[in-house]
């Protein structure tokens, strides 16, 4: 049985400490029936940044790419 589940590859490139620190990301994402593409983006950059110790609203978005996995 399929649950609607479909997962998705991000891309998601990010700067921070004042402009002098650049880091990207990639990884999956599962993503259940509803899920809005804002949403998405938002559950990406907060784990980004979670990972990387950046406190919130301190560092700004430079690439974010959000596809479908399966080819």
């Amino acid at each position: 049985m399929n649950s609607g589940v479909r997962e998705y590859h991000w891309v998601l490139t990010l700067q921070y400490d004042n402009g002098r620190q650049l880091a990207t990301r990639e990884g999956l994402l599962p993503a259940p029936p509803g899920l809005t593409r804002q949403q998405a983006y938002l559950a990406v950059s907060q784990h980004v940044c979670a990972v990387l110790g950046i406190p919130d609203q301190a560092c700004v978005v430079t690439h974010f790419s959000l596809a479908p996995n399966q080819l």
